[in-house]
Parts: C-alpha cells; structure tokens; sequence
C-alpha cells in the first residue's frame, strides 16, 4: 500500500506545474486580450476546439485532453482509432486573432516518436489544411527524438495544404533547454515581423512582412501527434503539458472587409475595386467617381487608453481622388488630414498622433472630395 501511495503522489506532482513568473511582452502599451490558465477540472468548449484530425501515426481525440493540477495534459497513446495505431490530441482557440504577443509554458514527453507544437493558423482542428490557411506561425514545435532541437517558421499558404512559396524558419540545438521540463515560449507577431522567444530571450526573429502574402486571423494550436518517427512504445502512455496560454495586444487594425471589419461602415456609394490593399489579397473598395461626400469610417474597440499614432492606407493610382479628406475623432476633438491619392506610391499615411479613451469613441472617417475615385482599404492605430 505505502508504494502504491507513493507512485500516486510522484505522479500528481508531474502533473503540476512549479509556480514561475511569466515572460510577459516586454514594454509598454499591452492589454491581455484572450487566455486560459487551464485551471479547471475540464476544459472549456467555449473557448476551445478539440483537434480531431488523423495524420501521420496518429488519430487526435478529445479523449486525450484532460485538464487537471493547473494545467491542459495531452495524453498520448499506443491504441487503434481512425486507421491509426496511435493517439494524440490537442486544442485550437475557437476566438481567431492576429498581431500581439502570444506566450505559453510547456513541458513535452520523453520518448521517440511525438511532434509537439504551439502555433497559429486559421482551422477549428478537423484537418491541418483547411481552405482558410493563410499565414501559419510556429512558435515552436519539437520532437521528442530530440528534446534539445526547437524549431521556430514561418509558412505561408493558399488553402486547403497548397503552399504559397514563402517561408521564413530556423532549427537549432539547445545548450540549456531540455524541453522536457517546462519552459516559457513566446510570439511576438507584428505587421513587419514574427520574433521567437525562449524563456524570456529572444531566440529568433522572422522578417514577415505584409508583401510577403496574406496577414490574416489566425486561431491559436496546443498539440501534439505521432509525427516524424514511428513512437517509441516503451515510453508510452506519456503526457504533454502546457501551463497556460495567453495573448496581448497593443495596436488595432481595421479593415474593409473580414474580422477587421467590426468597426467599419459606409454612407454613399461604394463599389469592390480590383486593386490591393496593405497585405496581399486584402480586397479594397472605391467609392463613385466624381461624387462627393461619400464617407467611409474605422471606428476601433480600444481595449485600453493612451497615445496611438494613427495611419491610413493610401491607394496611389491615376484616378483617384486627389483631396480625400481624414478627420480623425479623438477626446471630442476632430483633426483633419487630406491626402493626394493621385500622388507617389500606395502605403501608411499617417494621420497624427492622438490621446484616446478606451472603447469606441474614436475614429477615422474618410470623404470623397468630388474628383477622382476615394478609395477605402485599412487604417491602424499604433499605441507609442
């Protein structure tokens, strides 16, 4: 009885992650937008998708994910399900998000044989290559062959597992890491760039930039499948562990079209152009030409208050319009910019820099001036 009691407590306390301090995102300016502390005795379905797809050696099945001693467990096994003689399992937030500074603590399995991952991509978990995927970002992912090697990239896609061609990544051998134990990953994903850290350092940095392909929503992935290596069944069953996940943001994009758009409207005529905006494949929008007064308006959900410089995407072209009007609305204030959009070339105009409230109260609100196409793509609103 006394050894059975013993095993019973040696494995609760693997089970429970040692209380460390986060490597939260360095600076000023950030709001905690969406997290999980995996403090409850079963996972939360209303943030959460489970992963169920059958790839590699292994069937993913919510079965195996289990959330108990502070933490989501991913258990993963030697049995048969879906054509698979193995099963693994996982979690994809169900809320999609985009620039900000994500961060989870893991502690991965021993034995050959486990590809674990923490990474971003559109999908609700059914399959890997869904028709949305666009950008996909690694923050990293590791096989348990080899628990020193982590893995941080960028890739780029056009839906349904058809690569767009580029990609950014670095693979490399730890001196002091041995992902066994817990560590704390991070991702830094802005408009110019992916930044991988470890434990608070910054490991790698990824020169992402919207020319590059599309800068979409993406739905937050904790997994781990029988991918690589044929599993070492020695070692099984064996768990996978992540503490938490969280995400914070500081600056706000919105958009004409897509989860971007929450804050957007029209008044007037508007039509769907066929030039570009800011990211690749972001559908643009012009309104009559030669009429004026019509008006086209961002108008963020600010999550927290303070100074943002505020920007609009130019569309250069021959016919457009040559006097749109910005007016940006800011503490009961209105400051107003006119931009030439017959002039140089398309890209962020900024508008000034300004003192909001949180919540909705601000805006940027465009005018036709009654020569030339207005156009309406995307404005930004940076916090400094």
């Amino acid at each position: 009885m006394r050894r059975l009691v013993t095993v019973t407590l040696t494995a609760a306390l693997l089970l429970t992650p040692a209380a460390v301090a986060h490597a939260d995102p360095a600076g000023t300016g950030w709001t905690l937008v969406f997290s999980d502390d995996f403090n409850a005795s079963t996972v939360d379905t209303a943030k959460w998708n489970y992963r169920t797809d059958s790839k590699a050696y292994s069937t993913q099945r919510p079965e195996n994910v289990s959330e108990s001693g502070g933490a989501l467990n991913i258990a993963l096994k030697k049995e048969t399900f879906g054509g698979k003689d193995y099963t693994g399992g996982g979690v994809v937030s169900k809320q999609a998000l985009r620039y900000g500074y994500y961060e989870t603590r893991a502690k991965l399995n021993d034995g050959a044989g486990w590809h674990s991952s923490f990474w971003i991509m559109s999908g609700d978990g059914s399959t890997t290559f869904p028709a949305s995927q666009r950008t996909e970002i690694d923050a990293f992912e590791i096989d348990s062959i080899t628990p020193n090697r982590i893995h941080h990239g960028v890739l780029t896609w056009k839906g349904s597992g058809v690569s767009a061609g580029k990609a950014y990544g670095t693979t490399y051998n730890s001196s002091t890491v041995d992902t066994r134990d817990w560590h704390t990953y991070g991702l830094d994903w802005s408009e110019t760039s992916a930044k991988f850290y470890v434990d608070g350092v910054l490991a790698y940095t990824a020169p992402y930039l919207p020319s590059d392909w599309t800068h979409d929503y993406t739905n937050v992935w904790l997994t781990s499948i029988a991918y690589g290596s044929v599993p070492d069944a020695t070692k099984l069953p064996a768990t996978v562990q992540f503490d938490y996940v969280k995400y914070w943001q500081k600056d706000y994009y919105l958009d004409n079209d897509g989860p971007a758009a929450y804050g957007y409207s029209e008044t007037g005529t508007w039509a769907d152009s066929t030039l570009t905006g800011w990211t690749v494949a972001s559908p643009t929008r012009y309104s009559a030409c030669g009429g004026a007064g019509n008006t086209a308006t961002w108008r963020p959900n600010l999550r927290a208050a303070g100074d943002y410089q505020v920007y609009y995407y130019k569309l250069a072209a021959a016919n457009s319009d040559p006097s749109t009007r910005l007016d940006v609305t800011h503490g009961g204030t209105v400051s107003t910019t006119t931009v030439n959009g017959t002039a140089g070339a398309s890209g962020w105009v900024s508008l000034g820099t300004y003192a909001f409230a949180a919540g909705t109260a601000g805006s940027v609100k465009l005018t036709s001036s009654g020569t030339g196409c207005a156009r309406a793509d995307a404005v930004k609103f940076v916090r400094v």
